[in-house]
């Protein structure tokens, strides 16, 4: 397999107004690579993949990508015309322009994204359905290098899990940024972590980037020992009497400073989570024959649930289900069409909204959240200062000052996590709130949630996230909800146990019998033949069409696969159809219709 460079960087830096975000980065990309970007909220992650994008230009240094390097990049949050149907939005203009019939290439790639409705304009899409269509964009041009940028953001599930198989299979160039742990785990071979404007480069995968970084951290710990040994030593030797001191070496003092200088642990600032909470009262929250619709669109009916102390559930299911909306009716943004909710009298709520609330981005950080708040109560019952609290969720004296339109995307979600808790909930409503954080963020949130002592309820896509936090689920079925203990990978069991149990309830049956009773309300034994060899006909043609969806699904087709194996499929519709309609024929006049 070819593994030549196909990109490199050569002393590359890049800088925003006096904030240096990389620094002198020379490294490589090789073929076939499939590279996961780690760092902290504002480090430069995007920034990296815009730069290799040709999105924006280094400060210095220089990008050199292979001749005809065919490169596909999706942004985190893509600019969109909302009037564009979905079809046009994915096709190369010059495919529209040449009135091409190759929209086959382009509805099949969408069609197993689960986006059916080519024609609809992208102004009316739900995020996941954008996201779903952007992405669609990205991987039908068949790039050499593929840059995903929070590619799972807004997706549901069942997309997910077909990504990252598709990922998998890929036998291109990957280059992504996710907080999704199993997402990054299951597709990188190569990390690279940004930290502190430079790079670090992990061969594996994220599991073994993890135990790499341990080794570190423990070799750096016992380095830093050894300096604090020998830093005692010498400021012994220094603080000798006055004999010592006027005759002491040059080497001694330049070694001390040398020591003083150089510490081997880095010092990380660590995410403070910690806010005053009220007991829970006898009755926390009722949900009773909840029911919603918009339109003709039915999302849900009949949803009921008493909550308990301490629950925790996720809720899940596809997009565009009615989950938010749930959220929305519990918190009293919205009402049900049937039902009623009942909170408990002592029940406060902390509600982390999907799409932030809009703010002024020519607001600084502080003025942000002391306009809720200029003084907030940790658990311990301390009262902290907005500036003071601010501290803690990593924004220093600097960054306080800075605009809101300045912050990275993490930024400021990590910024509208602290607005949304800092108050004291103890019933904690989360919308997707892995989105935009980065992972050692995540990390902290979670070990917050272990501790916390009232209800979760939490929508998110994050499989790590769902398992660390969440002991029930609400699953979305159709316009129903089932209730399943356990979390998500105890769902994944379930559901792969009662479809394994329904194949073999399949295979088990006995097949059905076409052959028909002569005379039968008015058939004659032509009829009753035909009916017979078209109803057998017709399973060989609906096993055939399934053979031809999942060739589709394979990751590696060629442009001519797609037009052979599309052709096939309308020509087996076509004739499947026209069976279809001489067997309701012959059925209707066998049954006397």
């Amino acid at each position: 397999m070819n593994t030549d460079v196909i990109l490199t960087l050569q002393d590359v830096s890049k800088s925003i107004g006096d904030k240096e975000i990389l620094k002198n980065l020379s490294l490589g990309i090789h073929a076939f690579e499939k590279i996961g970007i780690v760092g902290i909220n504002g480090c430069g992650k995007t920034t990296l993949l815009r730069l290799i994008a040709s999105e924006i230009e280094p400060t210095s240094g220089t990008v050199t990508c292979r001749k005809d390097l065919k490169i596909s990049y999706l942004p985190q949050d893509p600019v969109f015309d909302p009037q564009i149907v979905v079809l046009d939005h994915i096709m190369p203009d010059l495919l529209m322009e040449q009135a091409t019939d190759d929209s086959y290439i382009y509805k099949s790639i969408l069609s197993r994204l689960g986006i059916h409705e080519f024609d609809k304009p992208l102004g009316i899409l739900s995020g996941g359905q954008r996201r779903k269509v952007d992405l669609a964009r990205a991987l039908v041009n068949e790039p050499d290098l593929l840059i995903l940028d929070e590619p799972t953001n807004h997706l549901d599930m069942d997309t997910i899990e077909w990504l990252q198989d598709y990922l998998i299979k890929l036998k291109k160039t990957v280059l992504f940024v996710t907080h999704d742990r199993y997402f990054l785990d299951a597709i990188s071979n190569r990390i690279w972590e940004i930290e502190r404007s430079g790079l670090h480069v992990s061969i594996g995968n994220y599991s073994d980037y993890i135990k790499g970084k341990l080794l570190r951290e423990v070799d750096a710990q016992r380095k830093e020992t050894r300096r604090q040994a020998q830093l005692s030593k010498e400021l012994q030797w220094l603080g000798r009497g006055a004999r010592a001191r006027t005759s002491k070496p040059k080497h001694h003092v330049e070694k001390v400073k040398e020591l003083i200088s150089k510490s081997y642990l880095i010092s990380n600032a660590e995410l403070d989570i910690s806010f005053q909470t009220d007991r829970l009262g006898k009755t926390i929250l009722e949900l009773r024959k909840l029911s919603k619709s918009y339109g003709s669109n039915l999302l849900f009916k009949d949803v009921d649930h008493h909550f308990q102390p301490r629950e925790r559930i996720g809720i899940i299911g596809p997009n565009g289900c009615g989950k938010t909306t749930l959220l929305r009716i519990i918190t009293g943004e919205e009402k049900p069409d049937a039902g009623s909710v009942k909170a408990g009298i002592n029940t406060h709520f902390a509600y982390y909204k999907q799409d932030e609330e809009s703010f002024d981005p020519n607001l600084s950080v502080y003025d942000y959240i002391a306009q809720y708040a200029e003084v907030i109560k940790t658990k311990d019952g301390t009262r902290l200062s907005a500036s003071e609290m601010l501290q803690r969720f990593l924004f220093d004296g600097r960054m306080q000052q800075q605009k809101l339109g300045a912050l990275s995307g993490g930024e400021r979600k990590r910024l509208y996590l602290l607005k949304s808790l800092m108050f004291g909930a103890n019933f904690i409503i989360l919308d997707e709130p892995t989105n935009d954080l980065d992972i050692r963020t995540l990390e902290i949130l979670e070990d917050y949630l272990d501790a916390f002592d009232g209800c979760l309820l939490v929508v998110s896509h994050d499989r790590f996230f769902l398992d660390r936090c969440i002991d029930y689920l609400f699953v979305f079925e159709g316009t129903s909800i089932r209730k399943i203990a356990g979390n998500y990978s105890d769902y994944l069991l379930w559901k792969r146990f009662n479809e394994e149990e329904e194949e073999e309830s399949r295979k088990a049956a006995p097949p059905r019998d076409t052959r028909t009773k002569s005379g039968i309300k008015g058939l004659s034994y032509n009829e009753q033949r035909e009916l017979k060899l078209i109803s057998e006909e017709i399973q060989g043609q609906e096993a055939r069409l399934k053979e031809l969806e999942a060739e589709l699904a394979q990751p590696d087709l060629t442009p001519q696969d797609y037009r052979r194996i599309w052709d096939l499929q309308a020509e087996l519709t076509r004739q499947h159809e026209q069976l279809l309609e001489r067997w309701f024929e012959l059925s209707e006049k066998q049954e006397g219709n």
